[in-house]
């Protein structure tokens, strides 16, 4: 059955009445927007890919409390937000308790992958980007300030930076891809 030119609710309609296969379309459709989501979350494409790997599986178990199948979009970000920020708790938590962890090693090491991730990320970054590309995405995602901040730090107005920040990660994009 072709599900692509149905609406997201006539999708999740289906799933509901037990077309399962119809779940399919949803994840051909929504993976990639997920995905890109999630690296962004998260800064490392192999844990994005684990978080839309769940979340579409809990979005699966979960799709018969969904009301509207309207508000599909929202509900799969919003589940991918919680995966990913309760991992973020339970990894900081972890750290605190690094006495008690059985494996520092492998801790060690999915850490320092990590780093070198962050590394050739933002090495890509300074080679891809102008400088105030560059910066306005260090300052948002090293320095953590919000847009309003690097506008009032750079000069400039609020919406100029979120498009240049938006710019900056849609050309970002496709060379981190390029790279795996």
């Amino acid at each position: 059955m072709n599900d692509e030119h149905l609406s997201d609710a006539e999708l999740v309609r289906r799933v509901q009445a037990g077309q399962s296969e119809a779940f399919n379309e949803i994840d051909r459709r929504y993976r990639p927007v997920l995905h890109r989501f999630l690296v962004r979350r998260t800064l490392c494409v192999h844990q994005a890919d684990e978080f839309v790997q769940r979340t579409l599986v809990r979005a699966f178990e979960m799709l018969g409390q969904l009301e509207s199948g309207d508000k599909l979009v929202g509900w799969l970000h919003r589940i991918a937000f919680n995966i990913a920020a309760t991992e973020g708790r339970k990894r900081r938590v972890a750290s605190l308790d690094a006495d008690e962890a059985t494996e520092p090693m492998v801790e060690f090491a999915d850490e320092v992958q990590q780093r070198e991730e962050r590394v050739h990320i933002w090495q890509t970054a300074r080679a891809a980007l102008s400088a105030e590309e560059y910066e306005i995405l260090r300052l948002r995602y090293v320095e953590d300030l919000t847009c309003t901040s690097i506008a009032a730090r750079m000069g400039k107005k609020e919406g100029a930076v979120r498009i240049q920040l938006h710019r900056a990660r849609k050309k970002l994009l496709p060379l981190l891809y390029r790279s795996r």
